[in-house]
């Protein structure tokens, strides 16, 4: 995505860059000050990102952030590294009825998009994915302690387990990038320092398993988070694409669902 044609006025987020969501960390050694403001538009929500929708009969609450000087262009190339082309598009709008800023509005804002039940304010701490979805790879996991022969707890925790991935994933997107490379994004949050302090409090031994097509070995390690978020992520391949669960699975699922859980509630 292409930064905004001028990149000295300010930026008005209502989104992912406002301060306390999952993106101002990627501009906020570039933030001078930061104020709120209201915007003419009304926000949609795709994929559980908000858009921006231009019309002149209600507000969309946000904030004007100010860069230093000399900063500006750091601080836009910082947005558009997560944010897509093909979602958003740049414009000039007008923030508090007399300040011109660089907004954001969505492209192809009606296709696929539905309205948000608060459509003046979007707060991803709302995401279902962090609030209903980890409540109920929970619940699952308790009431599916041990293996029976019917395969139905086994069958349980897998469900639970790529529950909790879709959880992971979108945290990903919405934190790194917006684009299609998982693989890529799943594998930055092994940088994260609150990543690997909880990964060394989870997990206290050793473990490994094999991919399904090529046999490759996958080791998790309490001292090595990229080795870990590898493995955690082949088992979820292999609890997807595996065509008969055998009886060790249980125990690989378990013992990943339960430590995966904490250490991404933490992170």
């Amino acid at each position: 995505m292409k930064l905004p044609r001028n990149i000295e006025l300010p930026f008005f987020t209502y989104g992912l860059f406002k301060p306390g969501q999952l993106c101002f960390f990627r501009i906020k050694e570039f933030t001078e000050e930061i104020s709120k403001g209201r915007i003419f538009g009304v926000l949609k929500e795709r994929d559980g990102i908000p858009l921006l929708i231009q019309q002149n009969y209600s507000k969309v609450k946000g904030f004007l952030i100010y860069f230093y000087s000399g900063k500006e262009d750091d601080a836009y190339k910082r947005i558009v590294e997560i944010e897509s082309g093909e979602v958003y598009r740049w414009e000039e709008a007008i923030v508090n009825e007399t300040i011109t800023a660089n907004v954001l509005f969505g492209k192809r804002e009606l296709r696929g998009s539905s309205d948000l039940e608060h459509f003046e304010e979007w707060d991803g701490k709302t995401d279902p994915y962090f609030r209903d979805g980890l409540e109920e790879v929970k619940r699952i996991l308790e009431e599916n302690q041990n293996f029976n022969f019917d395969y139905k707890a086994l069958f349980r925790l897998q469900m639970a387990y790529t529950l909790l991935w879709s959880c992971i994933e979108r945290y990903a997107s919405l934190r790194y990038h917006l684009g299609k490379n998982v693989t890529k994004k799943v594998q930055q949050i092994a940088k994260e320092k609150s990543f690997s302090d909880s990964l060394k409090r989870n997990v206290k031994h050793k473990r490994q398993v094999f991919g399904t097509t090529d046999l490759s070995k996958y080791v998790i390690d309490a001292n090595d988070p990229v080795k870990s978020i590898n493995y955690y992520y082949q088992v979820r391949s292999n609890a997807v694409h595996r065509g008969k669960a055998v009886t060790r699975d249980f125990d690989t699922i378990k013992s990943s669902l339960e430590e995966l859980l904490e250490i991404f509630k933490i992170y």
